[in-house]
C-alpha cells in the first residue's frame, strides 16, 4: 500500500477520533462513544472472527455465565485471577466458565516443560511404589531420590533408604503427604511462604530436582510422559511441544542414555501414544539446556541441536535455554554461538525471554537478542510491553508471545492477573498463544487452569468466544508443525470444534425449552 494512502487512513481515523471533534451534542457524542467501543472490539484478540449463528447462541450461554461471575466478583471484590492460584483454585474448579473451557478443544500447548508434564499423582501412586526406589533426606531440600538394584554411595548429609521401607514406617498416607510436599510448591500461605521471585525460584528448583531423580529412571521416564500426553489429551488438548533438557536417563544398574537415545525414547512415547489415540495430532520436543553453561558447553548444545534436528526432523523442533532468567547469563552471552547455530535453516529458536521485571537489565535485554536472533516464538516475554520496538517487529513479523498465566503469578512476577503486562497484548489483538509451562508444579490442570485464567483475568469482561477460538486456532498456527501437518491439525481440531458447538447448542435448545 503506498505511504499516502496510508497516512490518508491515519488522518481519518485521527479526525473521527480525537477530543478536536468534540461535540457538544449529546446524540453525537454517544455515536463517537460507540465508534470507540467498536474500534476496541475489532481490535481485541479475536475480534475478526465472525461467529456462526449457532456459535452466537453457544457466544450468549458462555458469556452469561462470564458476566455473572464478573458481576459478582465486583461486589465481593473476591475475583478468583486477583487472587493467588493456591488459594483461588478451588473458586476455579466451581466456576461455569471454567467448566465450559475445560470441556473446549483448545488445540495445542506450546510452552510445557519436561519434569512438570504430568499430574503428581502419577510419581506419588504410581511410580514412588516401584521396587528399587532409594531415598535421601538431607537437613535442607531438595530431597534425592535414585532407583537402583542396592543401596547408593550415601552423600555428605543424608543416607539413601528405600522408599517401601520409609512407607512401611511411616505409613502411607502420612509418607505420600510428605512426598507431595517435595514435589509441589502448593502452600497455604504462599505471599508469607515465597516472598520474592529468588526464593520462590529457589523452592521451585528443589521440586524439579526431586521429582527428576523419579522421572528420568528409564522405565518410569516413558509411562511419565505417555501419562503426561494422556492428561493433556483429556483436557482436550490435540498436540504438545515439551521442552526438555534431554537429561541424563537411567537404567537399574546405573548405566546412562545418551541424547539420542533419550530422543528416541521420546519418539516412541509420542509414536506409542498416537497408535492408542489416533485423534491426537501429535507431540514434539524442544531441546532446552540450562542456560547456565560456559561457552564450550554452548557451543557442544547448539551443534548437538542440529544434530537431533537432522536426525528426528518430526519431533525435534528446535532449541531454548530455561532457568531462571535473572540469575543467569543473558542471551548476548553467547552470541558467537546462537549466530553459528542460526546458519542452519533447519534450527529454530524458542527462547525464553523477558521473564522479569527488571526494566533496563541485561536479562529484560534478552527480548532484544531473541528476536534479532530470528525467534520462533517468545517464551513469556512478560517485559514485552517495555520494548515497543520489539514488539512492533514481533507483531510485523508473526512472532507469538507464549504467555503462562499462572506461572507467572506463582514465580513472583505479577500477583493480580488483571494486571498481567499481556492484557495489553490481548486488547490490541497481539498473536500470543497461551500455556501451562510447569502446572504439576503447581497442581493445576494440564491447560484449562491458565485458560481460564487468561480468559477472566487478562482478556477482560467483553472477550467472548471468538477469544477463545482465536487462542485455539494460534496454537495450531504458531506450532513448530510443518505446513502439512498444520494444515491436518487444523481439520481435526474444526472437527472436534463443530461437535462441541453443536453439543453446546443442544444444551441451550434443552435450558431454553426450544426442542
Amino acid at each position: 500500500m503506498p505511504r499516502f494512502v496510508i497516512f490518508s487512513s491515519v488522518l481519518l481515523v485521527v479526525s473521527l477520533l480525537t477530543p478536536s471533534t468534540l461535540s457538544v451534542d449529546v446524540n453525537e457524542f454517544l455515536a463517537q462513544r460507540e465508534r470507540f467501543l467498536a474500534d476496541e472490539s475489532a481490535r481485541i484478540l479475536g475480534g475478526s472472527i465472525t461467529l456462526s449463528s449457532n456459535e452466537e447462541l453457544v457466544n450468549s450461554m458462555l458469556m452469561t455465565a462470564k458476566t455473572v461471575e464478573f458481576d459478582q466478583s465486583f461486589s465481593s471484590l473476591n475475583f478468583t485471577p486477583a487472587t493467588h492460584f493456591f488459594l483461588s483454585k478451588p473458586a476455579m474448579l466451581e466456576s461455569e466458565v471454567y467448566q465450559f473451557i475445560r470441556q473446549m478443544p483448545k488445540g495445542g500447548v506450546l510452552h510445557i516443560h519436561d519434569v512438570a508434564v504430568t499430574p503428581l499423582e502419577f510419581i506419588i501412586y504410581d511410580a514412588s511404589y516401584r521396587p528399587n526406589l532409594y531415598v535421601c533426606s538431607p537437613p535442607k531440600d531438595p530431597v534425592f531420590f535414585q532407583y537402583a538394584s542396592s543401596a547408593p554411595a550415601n552423600l555428605p548429609d543424608c543416607d539413601w533408604t528405600l522408599v517401601a521401607d520409609r512407607r512401611a514406617q511411616e505409613g502411607a498416607l502420612q509418607f505420600d503427604a510428605w512426598l507431595r510436599s517435595k514435589l509441589s510448591l502448593y502452600t497455604p500461605n504462599p505471599q508469607e511462604a515465597y516472598p520474592n521471585t529468588n526464593v520462590v525460584w529457589t523452592a521451585f528448583e528443589n521440586t524439579l530436582i526431586a521429582a527428576s531423580g523419579i522421572i528420568t529412571y528409564a522405565p518410569v521416564f516413558t509411562d511419565y510422559f505417555y501419562e503426561g500426553l494422556q492428561s493433556f489429551y483429556d483436557d482436550n488438548v490435540q498436540y504438545i511441544e515439551i521442552r526438555t533438557t534431554l537429561p541424563q536417563v537411567y537404567n537399574l544398574d546405573g548405566t546412562l542414555l545418551n541424547e539420542v537415545q533419550v530422543t528416541q525414547l521420546y519418539k516412541d512415547t509420542f509414536d506409542r501414544f498416537r497408535s492408542d489415540h489416533p485423534d491426537f495430532t501429535g507431540a514434539k520436543i524442544i531441546f532446552a539446556p540450562l542456560r547456565r553453561a560456559d561457552n564450550a558447553t554452548m557451543t557442544r548444545y547448539v551443534e548437538l541441536a542440529s544434530q537431533l534436528k537432522a536426525q528426528f526432523p518430526d519431533v525435534v523442533a528446535g532449541f531454548d535455554l530455561v532457568g531462571q532468567e535473572d540469575l543467569g547469563p543473558p542471551l548476548k552471552e553467547f552470541l558467537s554461538q546462537l549466530l553459528a547455530g542460526a546458519v542452519d535453516p533447519n534450527l529454530h529458536y524458542f527462547f525464553h525471554a523477558g521473564e522479569t521485571n527488571w526494566h533496563g537489565t541485561d536479562v529484560d535485554e534478552n527480548l532484544i537478542d531473541a528476536i534479532l536472533l530470528n525467534t520462533t516464538r517468545i517464551g513469556h516475554g512478560f517485559a514485552i510491553a517495555k520494548h515497543p520496538s520489539v514488539m512492533e517487529l514481533a507483531r510485523s513479523s508473526g512472532v507469538p508471545v507464549e504467555i503462562c498465566p499462572i506461572s507467572n503469578q506463582i514465580l513472583a512476577l505479577v500477583d493480580d492477573l488483571r494486571n498481567h503486562p499481556a492484557a495489553a497484548l490481548f486488547s490490541n489483538g497481539f498473536p500470543l498463544v497461551i500455556s501451562s509451562d510447569d502446572p504439576a508444579s503447581w497442581d493445576a490442570v494440564a491447560l484449562s487452569s491458565d485458560f481460564y485464567m487468561a480468559f477472566m483475568g487478562l482478556a477482560g469482561r467483553k472477550a467472548d468466544l471468538r477469544t477463545l477460538k482465536q487462542l485455539a486456532i494460534n496454537s495450531i498456527m504458531f506450532s513448530a508443525m510443518t505446513t502439512d501437518e498444520k494444515n491436518s491439525a487444523m481439520a481435526q481440531w474444526q472437527t472436534r470444534w463443530n461437535d462441541f458447538i453443536l453439543n453446546k447448542y443442544e444444551d441451550y435448545k434443552t435450558k431454553h425449552n426450544l426442542i
